[in-house]
């Protein structure tokens, strides 16, 4: 694993030379870079082996507990073959690592400006004539982390990574959850987190997260205990997703309720103190310029609200997309899915308690 922080490039040039308090003050930082070479994770439950990966304390409705034996959690490199033959990997480039920063919350604006932003970013995409296909055969060159090429030395930086669980529910039988993708990618991925002042009657961490993710192979199953017997494997072939959420105009709220901030549902408390939520709040909440006229064209009184939601409607960088090659469904060709210039208005996620 290898760390680089901003220094100056002469500094790296001529080897590393001991800094006096004067030439330490004219450096300027620009994060921390993480590069992992040869790498790979692999853990799991295996009592025999003295190794324990055991979630519990959660009950089901009916008030049994339901224990969760992770039986598998892997990252490796291409090849992987759903763990049982785990490879290596490097996991960002020196040219382009993964990042940890703190930027100034005023390049991101609305309720970041001011502040400083924790950022912790993936490899960033890169102009379509320098980067790779993000699929194989696919269009989008923009990625830059490559496929293995023993010829040309590359180890490559395509993951394969996967989850399998064994879930326990009262007295009925066990079931096992299995997921597996190949050769992913997670280029231009990041999380910006910020707080609230003082004098924010909302106190609560917020920020904004960009989830890509391209693998040509993800699948989804479920099974007997053991997974011997997946019949109905569900196969999301040259997948895509590039997810937003969070923007300048809308934060993503993210804390843990209170008491007093009880969820209810028809009724019922559904979510209470200890339970996480997400929340981006609908625009109107985000800001409430006054309405633009029945023309819908503006006035010399508010063209800056006409000005306002036309930029909110068309920029790219709120949208989100998600498309598949080709869905499987038991082996069943389903055909391609696209999901294309999504913009989340509204959106509240909130654990629930199962008893």
């Amino acid at each position: 694993m290898l760390f680089l922080s901003g220094v100056p490039a002469a500094v790296w040039a001529s080897g590393m030379e001991p800094m006096s308090n004067r030439e330490m003050a004219d450096v300027r930082g620009q994060g921390v870079g993480i590069v992992m070479e040869d790498f790979r994770f692999a853990h799991g439950h295996d009592p025999d082996n003295d190794q324990t990966f055991r979630l519990s304390g959660i009950t089901n409705k009916a008030g049994e507990d339901v224990e969760v034996l992770v039986d598998q959690l892997y990252i490796g490199g291409s090849g992987s073959e759903r763990g049982e033959n785990l490879q290596t990997v490097n996991l960002g480039r020196l040219t382009n690592p993964f990042g940890i920063d703190l930027l100034d919350g005023d390049g991101i604006g609305g309720d970041a400006a001011g502040k400083a932003v924790f950022e912790y970013a993936a490899p960033e995409k890169v102009a379509q004539d320098q980067g790779v296909a993000c699929l194989p055969g696919g269009t989008d060159t923009g990625c830059v982390s490559r496929a293995p090429n023993p010829e040309q030395d590359i180890r490559g930086e395509r993951m394969d990574l996967g989850f399998q669980a064994t879930v326990q529910s009262g007295s009925a039988p066990a079931k096992s959850v299995n997921i597996h993708a190949e050769k992913a990618v997670v280029d231009g991925s990041y999380i910006q987190l910020w707080g609230a002042t003082s004098d924010d009657s909302r106190q609560q961490l917020r920020g904004r997260i960009q989830t890509n993710f391209y693998t040509p192979s993800l699948t989804v199953s479920a099974c007997e205990q053991g997974g011997t017997s997946c019949n109905t494997e569900i196969a999301f072939n040259d997948f895509m997703m590039e997810l937003a959420l969070g923007n300048e105009h809308q934060p993503l709220f993210m804390g843990v309720l209170g008491v007093g901030q009880e969820v209810m549902t028809d009724g019922e408390v559904v979510a209470g103190p200890g339970n996480f939520r997400l929340e981006l709040k609908a625009i109107n909440d985000a800001r409430s310029p006054d309405p633009i006229n029945e023309a819908g064209d503006g006035s010399s009184d508010d063209n800056a609200t006409y000005d306002f939601y036309s930029d909110y409607y068309s920029d790219d960088e709120y949208r989100s997309d998600i498309e598949v090659g080709s869905l499987e469904v038991g082996g069943q060709e389903m055909g391609a899915t696209r999901m294309k210039g999504m913009l989340f208005q509204k959106l509240d996620v909130t654990t629930r308690s199962l008893d």
